[in-house]
């Protein structure tokens, strides 16, 4: 589904003002266009903003060339949404994936109202084997290319892993990692030899270490962190940006979906605009990881010095169900 470019306009409401005072909090690298390409023509949408904030701007395409376009995965979640406003400031052309296609097409509509941009919207569950192939061909058909890759798709499940639903952990395993390395797989190609692109592959301070009673979803964070930082070094030779968003707790519905919302780490949560306004602008900067909130930054550094048993304890008192 493609909906047509309308007119902004849109008033702001009380969670942009909170992304506004996220965006002041957050330190700002000054990012400037990278020489040589345009912003799309819909960047007067957003008049009020400094240029290209990210220094990621789509160059406008010739005439029946593929439109360059930012392709978001888990498009509807918290962070998805707020991630997707973000981009809106330089692409002219967003492609939102997520498994609902009506949760999609609302958010697609909203985008496109109040920013006049052009949305593409793709059904996927990447639990299932074939959806980034799937994925790949649709996009391809849609004449559109990947300038910028938001791999956001994940879940996480607690429970003792022991009495887990298996089926579960291998979805989670599918979605969280084996997605994500699929589509840098076919994207990546594109924007080594364009010489430009950005890729925020979304992580978690879980990453940097143990989760007991979350010990797949954990893991699954440890291998996008360290995966994005080999591809960091990888492609910046070829001018490609690759940043991990390693945010600590979120306040967005994931934390229910998780199972996971009595535990006390469920209560240490910042806003997802503030998290989203971050990622966009370390993505810009080529820096590789994004650590927003002062917890966040707490627990990356402290894992370096911590033995990792008194990680895991700490993290079992805070993960575990009923806590």
């Amino acid at each position: 589904m493609v909906l047509p470019e309308n007119v902004t306009g849109v008033a702001s409401t009380g969670e942009d003002a909170e992304g506004r005072a996220g965006k002041a909090a957050e330190t700002h690298c000054g990012a400037r266009p990278v020489p040589g390409r345009l912003q799309s023509p819909d960047s007067h949408a957003h008049s009020e903003l400094p240029a290209d904030p990210t220094g990621m701007a789509c160059a406008i395409p010739e005439s029946g060339a593929p439109a360059l376009c930012a392709l978001v995965t888990g498009a509807t979640g918290g962070i998805g949404r707020e991630l997707c406003a973000e981009l809106t400031r330089d692409h002219g052309v967003l492609a939102l994936v997520g498994r609902s296609q009506d949760k999609l097409d609302e958010l697609a509509k909203n985008l496109a109202e109040r920013f006049g941009v052009d949305v593409h919207v793709f059904v996927a569950d990447f639990a299932q084997p074939g959806a980034v192939d799937a994925l790949a061909s649709q996009v391809q058909a849609a004449n559109l290319q990947v300038e910028t890759l938001v791999n956001n798709a994940g879940f996480g499940y607690d429970a003792p892993f022991a009495e887990s639903s298996l089926e579960r952990q291998r979805a989670l395993v599918r979605t969280n990692d084996m997605a994500l390395m699929e589509l840098c797989h076919a994207f990546a190609p594109g924007m080594a030899a364009r010489g430009h692109g950005g890729i925020l592959n979304v992580a978690s301070v879980a990453g940097f270490v143990p989760g007991p009673y979350m010990s797949t979803y954990y893991a699954s964070k440890a291998f996008v962190q360290s995966f994005s930082s080999a591809l960091h070094m990888e492609l910046r030779p070829h001018g490609v940006h690759v940043t991990a968003l390693c945010p600590g707790p979120v306040r967005t519905p994931f934390w229910d979906n998780a199972d996971a919302g009595g535990t006390s780490l469920a209560r240490m949560t910042i806003s997802a605009p503030r998290v989203a306004c971050a990622a966009i602008r370390a993505l810009g900067c080529n820096r590789l990881l994004c650590c927003p909130g002062v917890l966040a930054k707490v627990i990356v550094f402290g894992s370096r010095f911590v033995p990792r048993t008194w990680a895991a304890a700490a993290a079992s008192a805070l993960q575990k169900p009923g806590k």
